[in-house]
């Protein structure tokens, strides 16, 4: 009987362990926009914007609209020209979460916080602070 019971509770784990590391995976900040990140592709992290995003970026600190905070990133960008972006630590909790990472530029290197939400099943980027770095 200890032997069946051993059997079955590995069976369980072995089939459930699995889908709680893809749930867990599927809830990182997504890669796409760590990618878009790297290559300072405005563009692309406009698509995970939220309708209203918290934006720390220069001078600009407030909730703007998704269109607002586009012009806004687009504009850092275009200013400065990104070399490499690397994640230095990354979380989750329940719907959210985030990525802090070193972004290097042409101008300096700066320091990026990424919160995203999960909004009908998608992420969508809830707060971006790029600020210059304190190294």
């Amino acid at each position: 009987m200890k032997t069946f019971k051993f059997i079955l509770i590995g069976a369980v784990l072995a089939f459930a362990l699995p889908f709680a590391y893809v749930i867990a995976q599927s809830s990182d900040v997504p890669s796409e926009i760590v990618s878009a990140l790297n290559q300072g592709d405005a563009t692309k992290i406009s698509e995970y914007l939220n309708s209203n995003v918290e934006l720390v970026i220069g001078n600009k600190n407030d909730v703007f609209s998704k269109q607002q905070a586009s012009g806004i990133i687009a504009d850092f960008f275009k200013i400065n020209r990104v070399s490499s972006f690397k994640v230095l630590h990354k979380g989750n909790k329940e719907a959210a979460s985030f990525a802090i990472g070193e972004l290097k530029t042409n101008t300096g290197m700066y320091r990026v916080y990424v919160l995203t939400r999960k909004n009908e099943n998608q992420a969508v980027i809830q707060q971006l602070r790029i600020e210059p770095s304190n190294d």
